[in-house]
């Protein structure tokens, strides 16, 4: 049934859903006798009752023009694209070092706090976004288990040790539980006194307890590392369980972002020097610049009280991005 004859001519022309549609509206608004309620046309259209009440509304106030999908598109578009030359930054700090979104995030805002207008900070997220567009990241869903975090009470309580290895050199690390400073250097080679002598090396202060696998070096019968123990340890050596590397899951993150630096940029070379280089500019940025989400502190300012405030400088001079991110001016 048609409501009027008007809208007969106009439905010639109309696609059949709108038909469709104009058939189960006109009947709830025609007479008594052959009236259906809003629920029965609902069912008509293959629609909610609520969804047939906006139709009809639409329908009153704006004919069977109201009667057609609608666009989706947004009325307005907000104007708060990121900057090109912020994303510019991004995509540098990227290239250089390799960073995941949320540390690029933090260096980037560094240098934006230095410069004399206000800008606003970029967040994780944002840098994310960056990345992604440009095909400098894969789109990845993973599914985040909860955990609960374990830690020591304080500085120099438990210190973690491990080796790993970079293109065939030894890399020792040290990681102190607490607050996650960590210290990492190349050794010659993998040697019980190699390995003592990098240990002094790296931390040389008397420390409580220390926490390492059970590789060679580090043995129960290993007279060398007995020694170190009771010239610098006041309390136990503490053995991982086999086969069970989650014991130093603390260390072991902090050596896989280490390696992941020195592969991004380093590749396959084995120049001593620029190793050494990379491992001495990735640790400075991870005690001084690297908030842990954990403990929502930076690894210098937890372990000693405080961070240095030159690191930003350094890591932008290492990296040769002076021409990209802004310094501080002398003086400061």
């Amino acid at each position: 049934m048609y409501l009027s004859e008007e809208d007969r001519q106009i439905l010639r022309n109309e696609p059949p859903y709108v038909r469709k549609r104009y058939r189960a509206v006109s009947r709830t608004l025609a007479p008594d006798l052959v009236r259906i309620t809003r629920g029965e046309a609902a069912i008509l259209i293959d629609r909610s009752k609520r969804q047939l009440q906006r139709i009809v509304k639409r329908f009153k106030k704006e004919g069977i023009q109201g009667l057609r999908f609608r666009s989706k598109r947004p009325h307005s578009t907000p104007m708060n694209k990121t900057p090109l030359d912020i994303e510019r930054r991004v995509i540098e700090v990227r290239k250089a070092t390799g960073f995941g979104s949320e540390q690029l995030a933090a260096i980037v805002n560094e240098g934006l706090a230095l410069e004399e207008e206000s800008r606003n900070r970029i967040t994780d997220t944002t840098c994310y976004n960056i990345l992604a567009r440009n095909d400098l990241v894969e789109a990845e869903r993973r599914v985040m288990k909860r955990y609960k975090s374990f830690e020591w009470g304080h500085p120099d309580e438990l210190i973690q040790c491990d080796l790993t290895e970079f293109n065939g050199f030894p890399i020792l690390t040290m990681e102190d539980d607490h607050s996650r400073e960590g210290w990492a250097g190349r050794i010659e080679d993998a040697t019980d006194d190699m390995v003592v002598e990098g240990m002094t090396r790296l931390h040389p202060h008397v420390f409580e307890n220390l926490l390492t696998d059970n590789g060679k070096q580090f043995a129960r019968m290993n007279s060398t590392m007995r020694r170190y123990c009771e010239e610098h340890m006041t309390g136990k050596h503490i053995w991982s369980t086999i086969h069970h590397p989650q014991t130093l899951g603390k260390l072991s993150a902090f050596q896989k972002g280490m390696k992941r630096f020195l592969i991004h940029r380093m590749g396959r070379s084995v120049d001593r020097d620029a190793i050494d280089e990379c491992i001495r500019v990735y640790v400075d940025w991870h005690n001084n610049g690297l908030k842990v989400r954990t403990t929502s502190c930076y690894p210098e300012e937890r372990y000693s009280g405080g961070r240095d405030p030159r690191w930003y400088e350094r890591l932008v001079k290492a990296l040769k991005l002076e021409w990209i991110l802004p310094l501080p001016a002398e003086g400061e």
